[in-house]
């Protein structure tokens, strides 16, 4: 399998959004045959894209299964603005879809940022198996919010990436670490392991790299790799803190004026598309992960003591579970029971 090699530009905006992409509805330029519904599709990944080649192969056979009564137009490279310029302009009909990360997705409601709860999760099938049971719950908080969800997507499970050896979470205080500016989760890790964090958005992580302002981050080993921050650490810690999630959303007002046939169609169409994009993006990060040992030098380095770990993650989980908080404890409950 070949996968994309786009330029670190273009890597930022892509995995900023994190992989964004994780979207699939996709988009062809009108035909001469004005469509029905013609749908204005947004996303950080750029066109040439491993996720914009998904969005046109998407966009081809809904085109083709609806006879051309839908189209998707597709702006890409984050030329709408952000996700959160992205969501604003689908509530107010500028935008019919987009596809986003964690930080589109808590934009939306905090409560779908649930499933990145850090060491909740062991592998993919035992987030598949968790999202799969909490379908209705997260479409009906979307639903509530005026969205209607076409596919899951993920960047993946995150690492913490360093220029020491980071074995425990008391280690990690002796780095200069990242955390994403729009993170509510790991700003409330770094607090609790007590790590004096700098917020930053994605693209300024680099060149603070580069400069020493910071000298560790989380991120995926694809997403390091795509962004070339793999180039300014040694060691990665051989744990799966957690994992990035993302979807594509399609505003509900544009949703209720298909036809039934069409809706089935569309979602149909973009979920298979997702599953298989999904898949891709998985066998990447595994790829990535053995590359950083065997081809980019990196030390892998082993948990001495998982319960620091664990201890660390619950008390993250209960300080940001309860009433007044970011979760409620009902769906916190409901996706532990899922697993």
């Amino acid at each position: 399998m070949t996968f994309e090699n786009p330029t670190r530009r273009d890597a930022v905006r892509v995995i900023a959004g994190g992989a964004a992409g994780l979207a699939t509805s996709a988009i062809l330029t009108p035909s001469a045959d004005a469509a029905e519904h013609t749908l204005k599709f947004a996303s950080l990944a750029p066109p040439g894209s491993l996720w914009f080649k998904a969005f046109e192969k998407a966009a081809r056979e809904i085109k083709e299964k609806t006879s051309g009564a839908v189209e998707f137009k597709l702006y890409g490279g984050g030329v709408m603005g952000d996700e959160r310029a992205m969501v604003r302009k689908i509530r107010t009909a500028q935008l019919d879809a987009a596809a986003v990360t964690s930080v589109g997705l808590g934009d939306i409601d905090k409560q779908l940022l649930v499933l990145q709860l850090p060491l909740v999760f062991k592998s993919n099938a035992d987030l598949d198996k968790a999202r799969a049971k909490m379908s209705k719950t997260f479409e009906k908080i979307l639903a509530d919010k005026g969205f209607v969800l076409l596919g899951w997507g993920d960047v993946g499970f995150v690492y913490l990436f360093s220029n020491t050896a980071v074995a425990t979470p008391n280690d990690a205080k002796a780095t200069k670490m990242w955390v994403w500016d729009a993170d509510p989760i790991t700003k409330e890790v770094a607090s609790v392991a007590g790590i004096n964090a700098t917020p930053l958005g994605v693209p300024d992580v680099l060149p603070s790299l580069s400069t020493g302002v910071i000298n560790s981050f989380l991120n995926s080993p694809y997403g390091a790799v795509a962004l070339q921050w793999h180039t300014k650490a040694k060691f990665v810690t051989d744990l799966k803190l957690a994992v990035t999630i993302g979807g594509t959303v399609l505003n509900k007002v544009t949703w209720d004026k298909m036809t039934a046939d069409q809706q089935g169609i569309v979602k149909e169409v973009s979920w298979r598309h997702h599953q298989d994009l999904l898949g891709q993006i998985r066998k990447a990060n595994d790829g990535a992960q053995a590359d950083l040992v065997k081809k980019h030098g990196y030390t892998a380095v082993k948990v001495t003591d998982f319960n620091a770990w664990k201890t660390l993650s619950d008390k993250v989980r209960s300080n940001l579970t309860g009433a007044g908080k970011l979760f409620p404890k009902a769906l916190v409950d409901e996706m532990l029971a899922s697993i």
